[in-house]
């Protein structure tokens, strides 16, 4: 175990990400953020006990899908960890492929879980694409919560390598003389994700004078804190239930106001959620209006009546 290692190690082990005799699903594709997170969690079996299986997923999107996978096979014979290797060749030219196939990966992971009866999933993502999440939730409107995408702990996932640059990973592999597998779709700039990456990002860190990361980093920990008021301030229970009461919402500053109305639609089942929406709806709170409805996704209708907001699906 090199000191890098030792330091993910300490603050894996001080956070409570892993603990002694943890059963854990580690997801690999086999590029840079996988593949060390393979690796370190493999030498953390030096300081602590750990039963590990690997999990790869073949989305049949390219050709070299078949000789990554044989990689990971022929990796995990040799490390000695069992591997499952999940292959679908239903996502091509669907809608949404990104978000289908992230999807698919995540139900998969939690079956496996589940079957083996394992009780954390390990996730590769690293400072990088904590940073480009937050980019692409500010372009898409998100509010200040949406600074705070992703978290190191959320059981049952945990994210080791996510305050770390993917710079200090490959230097890491490196070291260790790992090799690891590029998919060459991540240079191009079909998707949205991609743009961020390889132009936008870069721009940034120019005008950021280098220290993008440190930045970027400190306006996460910043909404981790404005998230945790939020949940002193207002209980699971007002945003978890049926309906959604007016005074509910004005007892409450607007910027957590907001964020309410927001959680009611997510825990009402909506997933895209337009900024534009939430103010709507929170200018007809604000008014005191009754009976307007808004049209959501998915066939869904959310009205307002009584000072008393419900959400249906329309027949």
């Amino acid at each position: 175990m090199n000191r890098f290692c030792y330091q993910i190690y300490q603050s894996s082990t001080r956070e409570g990400l892993i603990e002694p005799h943890d059963k854990i699903i580690v997801s690999l594709s086999g590029g840079i953020d996988s593949m060390s997170l393979c690796c370190l969690l493999s030498a953390f079996r030096e300081k602590i006990d750990l039963d590990l299986h690997w999990v790869h997923f073949n989305h049949g999107l390219r050709l070299e899908s078949e000789d990554e996978a044989g990689f990971i096979r022929e990796l995990a014979e040799a490390e000695k960890i069992p591997v499952s290797i999940i292959k679908t060749d239903t996502l091509s030219g669907q809608k949404g492929m990104q978000n289908r196939a992230r999807q698919w990966r995540y139900e998969h992971l939690n079956r496996i879980m589940a079957e083996q009866g394992f009780g954390k999933i390990a996730l590769g993502h690293h400072l990088n694409d904590l940073i480009e999440t937050q980019i692409w939730r500010m372009l898409r409107g998100g509010s200040l919560f949406a600074f705070n995408p992703m978290q190191k702990k959320n059981l049952p996932y945990i994210r080791p390598l996510l305050h770390i640059p993917k710079s200090a990973l490959e230097e890491y592999l490196c070291d260790i003389n790992r090799k690891w597998r590029e998919d060459r779709s991540n240079s191009g700039n079909d998707y949205t994700r991609n743009l961020i990456r390889n132009q936008l990002v870069p721009l940034m860190q120019a005008c950021a004078g280098g220290k993008l990361e440190e930045k970027m980093l400190a306006i996460d920990q910043d909404a981790r804190l404005l998230k945790a008021l939020f949940q002193e301030t207002v209980p699971q229970e007002r945003y978890q239930q049926e309906s959604l009461q007016y005074d509910q919402v004005l007892s409450v500053p607007p910027v957590f106001a907001r964020e309410l109305i927001h959680r009611f639609l997510i825990y009402h089942g909506q997933k895209e959620i337009h900024r534009t929406n939430i103010e709507l709806i929170f200018e007809k709170i604000q008014s005191n209006l009754g009976n307007w409805t808004i049209d959501l996704k998915d066939g869904v209708q959310l009205s307002g009546r009584y000072q008393i907001i419900t959400i249906r699906k329309k027949n």
